[in-house]
């Protein structure tokens, strides 16, 4: 994050209790990801404890967040370029099909609202990539290969999240990644909603290749 960045600047979202009635289905179907209505559906479990967890527990400011990421000509309100460009390679290696959702955007906004704990801690996990990279190939994550992204994602992947520092950051990422994708519209049409409800019968995974677990 940029050191002269103005923080006097107000936060452009805010904590939505009540939603409006417009597009109703899909806050249902947002509020579902969170039950066993739809919650066995999930590719991935998000931690109750993660901060994505607990925005995806208000539908209203997620339909606000991804209405603003959606414009494609807007800056990054928290991460810097270099940061929005790192998060956008490593969510497309993570999920398949995140740039097309705009998860990176959404993310950021979501960042912009949050603790400076969660910010620093999301810093960090995405710091930690760039650092693995530059130390094996000599590069920022952006720099190098997609064999050598998918070996390094392979190794945090595998990694124990409690006792290793690379698992953890890669598993609080792919908990924000995961979350964002999957509360998407893109996300929840591929869990099987179809605009009103979740099907009782949902589709399998369709990304070529699935999802680093």
């Amino acid at each position: 994050m940029s050191a002269d960045r103005d923080r006097s600047k107000p936060i452009p979202l805010h904590p939505v209790t009540e939603a409006p009635t417009e597009g109703m289905p899909r806050r249902a179907a947002l509020q579902a990801l969170l039950s066993g209505a739809a919650a066995f559906a999930l590719p991935t479990a998000v931690e109750t404890q993660h901060p994505m967890h607990q925005h995806l527990s208000n539908p209203a400011l997620i339909e606000q967040a991804q209405q603003r990421a959606a414009v494609t000509a807007s800056a990054p309100l928290f991460l810097d370029e270099h940061q929005s460009r790192t998060l956008e390679v490593l969510a497309e290696a993570i999920v398949p099909g995140s740039t097309g959702a705009r998860v990176g955007p959404f993310i950021d906004q979501l960042l912009a609202v949050d603790s400076a704990e969660n910010q620093r801690a999301f810093l960090g996990a995405l710091g930690a990539f760039d650092m693995i990279a530059i130390t094996r190939h000599g590069k920022a994550w952006t720099g190098i290969t997609p064999p050598q992204r998918d070996a390094l994602l392979r190794e945090a992947s595998t990694a124990d999240a409690k006792t290793s520092a690379l698992g953890g950051h890669f598993q609080n990422l792919k908990d924000w990644i995961a979350g964002a994708y999957y509360s998407s519209e893109t996300g929840m049409r591929e869990l099987g909603w179809d605009g009103t409800v979740f099907h009782a019968q949902l589709p399998g995974c369709t990304h070529p290749g699935g999802h680093l677990d």
